[in-house]
């Protein structure tokens, strides 16, 4: 199978693509206005000492989603050019620190694939972390648990109850807990300021956040590193290798976004993704089908299950001789991929007109597959 990535990068030219979930809807009035200010922001960027300027748009930021606690005056907050840069660079750091990562089952297949070079997985579920369940984990060699909060593609998340009680059997059991948080700031459930809780526990943690997801800025973007004291050194030394700063430019538009979501323009993303995503509901119900998310996801992708494999496989095919790019499931479930085989996903980060344009197609195409014998998977 081809990795996500490759089919996203199948889909960008695509007349409709509904396969990645980079925001791909337009500007807001007030965003607009920040993009056309770009002459200003580089010159206020060449201006100004970077350190400073880095560490004011990296507090903007984690403060607009929640994450007031972050330790960025002490320099334990790294910037990177994206979430996956930034999965590479953990990757490094956890292959000093044991031979096996415990995995979340399902995600996004970049983050197994980035991993598996440098450390042996073993897949946690979700249900196992609700639980607050490390024990398997640990049975099973595990030094490190990776989770990723709220999840891609099923919007699972972790409340702050459920969540201190994950950091604090982490620290326990002298477990590394690594978070992916990058689809935080479409769930305030997930916008509790985990910095405050990592910080009091006190167990060794790296989390990645990420701006990739939320505004459609044509890629200009930058993830961020954030990492205990006891792995401030050893993250610093493998980011060496990777990068010397990010583009002070990016940071200064980074700023400037963090702001405005902050005072309202995720209000204006959340109702954007929850209207799409009622859209997706109203036609799972017209096909008699059942929406695979996580109960009350709110990220910017839903999956939807089909009827059974051959069903999804045959309804994936003809929305890709129309031009219309999703992704199946099948390597979001990367340890058992035959989980996924029924699921497509689709990417909610959209304007209406054409999202809608495609879930029209999408209902045609299910309509007729149901009405024909498909053949088998492969």
């Amino acid at each position: 199978m081809r990795n996500l990535t490759e089919l996203e990068q199948r889909a960008v030219d695509a007349p409709i693509n509904l396969s990645d979930g980079h925001p791909r809807m337009s500007l807001t009035d007030r965003q607009q206005a920040i993009v056309d200010r770009l002459p200003e922001l580089f010159a206020d960027a060449r201006r100004e000492n970077f350190k400073d300027l880095e560490q004011r748009a990296q507090a903007c930021f984690l403060s607009a989603i929640g994450q007031d606690c972050a330790p960025v005056a002490e320099g334990r907050v790294q910037s990177v050019y994206s979430s996956s840069v930034g999965t590479m660079v953990v990757g490094r750091v956890l292959r000093s620190r044991g031979p096996r990562v415990a995995v979340i089952h399902p995600t996004f297949d970049n983050i197994p694939d980035l991993l598996t070079d440098r450390v042996d997985l073993t897949a946690i579920s979700e249900r196992e972390l609700m639980d607050g369940d490390l024990a398997a984990a640990e049975r099973r060699g595990a030094t490190a648990v990776w989770v990723t909060t709220p999840n891609n593609p099923t919007g699972w998340v972790l409340d702050r109850a459920r969540f201190s009680h994950i950091a604090e059997e982490a620290a326990r059991r002298r477990i590394l807990l690594c978070l992916d948080t990058s689809f935080r700031g479409f769930d305030t459930r997930a916008q509790h300021d985990s910095y405050e809780i990592l910080e009091a526990v006190g167990g060794d943690y790296i989390v990645i956040e990420d701006t990739g997801k939320l505004w459609p800025t044509g890629e200009l973007k930058a993830g961020f590193i954030v990492t205990s004291r006891s792995l401030d050194d050893e993250m610093k030394r493998a980011l060496s290798d990777v990068l010397l700063t990010v583009s002070p430019v990016i940071l200064r538009l980074i700023e400037e976004l963090a702001a405005d979501a902050a005072a309202g323009g995720f209000k204006i993303l959340h109702d954007l993704i929850a209207r799409n995503r009622e859209q997706i509901m109203a036609t799972v119900r017209r096909l008699d089908i059942d929406s695979a998310d996580d109960q009350d996801a709110r990220v910017s992708v839903s999956m939807v299950r089909f009827h059974s494999p051959a069903q999804a496989h045959g309804v994936y095919s003809e929305l890709q001789r129309a031009g219309i790019h999703v992704l199946p499931c099948q390597q979001f479930y990367w340890a058992q991929p035959q989980e996924g085989s029924a699921s497509l996903r689709i990417a909610l980060a959209r304007d209406f007109e054409f999202f809608d344009a495609g879930l029209r197609r999408l209902e045609q195409a299910t309509l007729e597959k149901s009405r024909a014998k498909v053949p088998g998977l492969a």
